[in-house]
């Protein structure tokens, strides 16, 4: 590293280590990407470098060197003057943008998703009561995503009867309220299947280095896998998902797993392309569909991918609330724009169980006030159940907050499709070269708007960092940087700033 240089991204699930500089000591393999979430095999430097590879790499960050050890040969680029720069460089020679976006409505409306509240037992009735419950609490209809288990096994992908007695009618009820619906799926095929068995026969499966259809041990047990570098496999897959849109007027999919580390360089598959290559073609498939959710991608920057962060704890620590922001912006630097940090409280159902953890109103509300200014908000366990009339109301305008800024967001999605630049923003990237490098507990939603969301338990006030300029709080008060100020920050309030004369 150069003097008082800091590098970004690689990986979003290592936010809360960034920046790497001189200090830091961090080692991550992503070759195959074990880590739960987006990857990249891009740095970005806040002095105007940017190392970018064609092959995955692992990454040791000590004593200010940065070690990469990949099967392909790191590039070296150079003189690109900020963050911002190295970023832009980088991203218009290696993934550059679409010029598409995910559906609107991911961006201006709440997401609902019935995992925390159904888990493995999605049915009809429960469906339709969470989405009347979040509606007729003052919550407006958003996007609606039916979790894991409504069919009957994986690869079977058509809705188990017992479960849903009338699917056509559930999303037509759905849609009446407003709901876009959407279902989870995966890559992988119950073995034993007539469906496994009618891929084996087609070779549309991954295979072990014996030939074989590759069993693979996942969180949900052992099952086949798609490979989706098979135009055989896709075309297969796309098939049981039209169907389920034309039969019963489902709007996309989940899309779950896809995981790198499931996969082996021995594996036997259409495309020589690797463990991280399968990730890489199943958040391409998932590309067609306007109204698409992904958690594992390699190298998909720029693309037209609602990609959210990994399922976080119930806790106020960087496993939970403290790696939402950093995170999030991590995402942002190796070009997926199209985030959404974790459903609102946190998204492992454990937590959520009787005896688990020490439920906090206040962690549910904090994690509110994080997602309202960022691109999307998702929920899952209920704020009407799990929280007291007057936290549920906080939550409940938070919400409106985030449809407040909804012109605003639809405005950056639609920048970022076509100039690949993030939405969630380091303060550094905005701002260079004026000592901002290490804030990664506030971020900038676009050029314009500071947020500064409060991630510590028990806290009324916080102090903010202003980059220079004029900033103006909601009530009015104005900071003229580059300066620090402490601002309040009761339980109800998020404090966010506006640039004067932007």
């Amino acid at each position: 590293m150069l003097p008082g240089e800091c590098w970004y991204g690689a990986c979003a699930q290592s936010g809360f280590e960034m920046p790497f500089d001189e200090s830091s000591n961090h080692t991550v393999q992503l070759d195959p990407n074990v880590t739960p979430n987006q990857a990249a095999p891009l740095l970005c430097s806040n002095l105007g470098r940017y190392l970018w590879c064609e092959e995955p790499f692992d990454l040791c960050v000590k004593a200010g060197t940065l070690i990469l050890t990949s099967r392909g040969i790191p590039e070296l680029h150079e003189g690109f003057g900020s963050l911002r720069g190295a970023y832009r460089q980088a991203q218009s020679q290696h993934f550059p943008a679409s010029q598409k976006t995910p559906a609107k409505k991911f961006f201006v409306r709440p997401q609902y998703n019935t995992w925390i509240e159904i888990m493995y037992h999605q049915n009809q009735k429960q469906v339709l009561e969470y989405a009347r419950s979040m509606v007729d609490n003052g919550f407006e209809p958003g996007v609606l995503m039916i979790d894991d288990c409504w069919s009957e096994y994986y690869g079977c992908w058509e809705f188990d009867p017992l479960k849903f007695p009338d699917p056509k009618a559930m999303v037509r009820q759905l849609h009446d309220m407003g709901f876009s619906v959407m279902l989870w799926t995966c890559p992988f095929i119950s073995p034993d299947s007539k469906e496994f068995r009618e891929l084996e026969a087609m070779d549309a499966l991954v295979k072990n280095k014996d030939g074989e259809a590759a069993i693979i041990h996942w969180w949900n047990g052992y099952s086949a896998a798609l490979d989706m570098t098979n135009p055989k496999a896709q075309d297969w897959y796309a098939e049981k998902n039209q169907l389920l849109m034309d039969r019963y007027g489902i709007d996309g999919f989940k899309m779950d797993a896809g995981d790198g580390y499931f996969y082996h360089y021995e594996d036997q598959m259409a495309q020589p392309v690797g463990p991280n290559g399968q990730t890489e073609a199943w958040a391409r498939f998932a590309a067609r569909y306007e109204y698409n959710e992904l958690r594992a991608c390699w190298k998909n920057g720029g693309q037209p991918l609602m990609q959210r962060l990994a399922d976080k704890n119930h806790s106020w620590g960087t496993g939970g609330i403290a790696g939402l922001i950093p995170n999030e912006l991590a995402q942002g630097i190796i070009g997926c724009a199209f985030s959404c940090p974790d459903m609102i409280g946190g998204g492992q159902y454990a937590d959520f169980q009787p005896g688990a953890v020490r439920f906090s109103e206040e962690l549910f509300v904090r994690y509110a006030q994080i997602a309202a200014l960022m691109p999307m908000m998702q929920f899952s366990a209920s704020p009407v159940r799990v929280l007291s009339k007057e936290n549920c109301e906080i939550v409940r305008n938070m919400a409106k907050l985030h449809m407040q800024f909804a012109d605003t967001i639809w405005a950056l999605a639609e920048a970022a499709a076509r100039t690949g630049e993030p939405i969630v923003r380091y303060l550094e990237y905005g701002f260079p070269h004026q000592g901002l490098e290490h804030i990664t507990d506030q971020f900038m939603l676009g050029e314009h708007i500071l947020v500064a969301p409060v991630i510590k338990e028990g806290q009324r006030e916080r102090t903010v960092v202003f980059p220079e300029g004029t900033w103006k709080s909601p009530d009015g008060k104005t900071y003229t940087g580059p300066c620090e100020a402490v601002v309040p920050a009761p339980l109800e309030c998020l404090p966010y700033f506006e640039r004067c004369g932007e």
